[in-house]
């Protein structure tokens, strides 16, 4: 904490908080005797976080010849391999990790620790990445902050863990909140899995009319429970147009572009320089904020974030575009600009 120019009489504070504390376990009414708890941060603190953060926030440094990402307790390293020099480098990282891990008595666990090789080569470079002599578990998916990332970048694993997810808890919905309101029901579904279908979807958003389908299906579904019509005859398209529900497909584009909207007004970091160029081609029938669109042979990068989301920006006219705020681009990106913009809504 004085590393980070914290005062003394803080620090002496922070040190009170976590001295002399100790931890029991409760068991069936038995309780264990007390022992001394002599690392860590009480959870659920609100000083907690910020102090386990300010404790690993050095690991960076140790990590020469690869990229780190940190977030809580979550951590990965990543680098472009081209030659067997490059798993060396990469190997020299995880052993630099190790060397943090020792130097501040922390502790990774190998048996949660994988490897994940994103390449389409037929031949890719192996190796055989270690801790504390344990070889690494290669894997062709791993949960990262929420998201299933594939071997191949392709969404079809996310999607579908995400379609089951939220179907478990619309059954789980129907079977307990057994109430006439329409409108409670259409609120369990907003704030209990919509958010569950939408989770980071500027990362995922499919293209497939199948992983698109399987997602509408959830919707659909709850849909249907919210107007208590089962029957076969019964249009679930009025239902949705009656509770003014938009389609999901809808939804995350809405969300890209307002993602794309803060991004180039620079309203959040993730930086774009080498990715965003203003479109030298500009007539009066074009959108004057467009940008040149990336040229992309594979689907995995073609329907990525940046170069989708450029298109679509793109088919946008220059009057909803120009607007520099947040708040006033979001009114400008009504329903019925969408449905005309982008006619494969309808």
């Amino acid at each position: 904490m004085k590393y980070f120019g914290i005062s003394d009489q803080i620090i002496n504070w922070v040190e009170s908080f976590l001295s002399n504390r100790t931890q029991t376990v409760f068991l069936e009414n038995m309780s264990s005797s007390k022992i001394p708890v002599t690392s860590g941060v009480p959870q659920g603190t609100v000083l907690g976080p910020i102090l386990f953060l300010i404790y690993t926030n050095d690991l960076p440094e140790y990590i020469k010849h690869s990229k780190i990402r940190l977030f809580a307790d979550d951590s990965i390293i990543y680098r472009q391999i081209k030659s067997q020099n490059d798993c060396l480098k990469l190997q020299e990282d995880l052993e630099a990790a190790i060397q943090w891990e020792q130097d501040w008595l922390m502790s990774f666990h190998p048996d949660k620790c994988n490897i994940m090789n994103i390449t389409t080569k037929r031949t890719p470079i192996h190796f055989y990445y270690n801790m504390y002599g344990h070889i690494l578990e290669s894997v062709k998916h791993a949960k990262y902050l929420g998201i299933t990332i594939s071997s191949d970048l392709k969404w079809n694993t996310h999607i579908q863990q995400t379609a089951a997810k939220a179907n478990k808890s619309l059954c789980f919905i129907r079977r307990n909140l057994k109430v006439q309101s329409q409108k409670i029901k259409e609120r369990a579904y907003q704030t209990i899995i919509r958010p569950k279908l939408e989770y980071c979807c500027t990362v995922w958003d499919p293209y497939t009319s199948e992983n698109i389908r399987s997602l509408e299906k959830v919707q659909r579904r709850a849909a249907r429970y919210a107007c208590n019509r089962h029957h076969n005859t019964s249009s679930v398209s009025e239902m949705l147009d009656t509770m003014k529900w938009q389609t999901l497909q809808e939804r995350r584009l809405r969300t890209r572009l307002i993602m794309f909207h803060k991004i180039t007004n620079e309203n959040i970091a993730i930086p774009s320089q080498n990715l965003l160029q203003k479109s030298q081609s500009v007539t009066r029938s074009t959108n004057k904020d467009a940008y040149r669109q990336i040229q992309c042979n594979k689907d995995s990068y073609k329907f990525s974030f940046f170069c989708q989301t450029i298109k679509d920006w793109n088919k946008l006219s220059s009057d909803i575009t120009k607007n520099t705020t947040t708040e006033t681009f979001k009114d400008a990106l009504t329903h019925n600009v969408l449905l005309d913009t982008y006619p494969h809504l309808k």
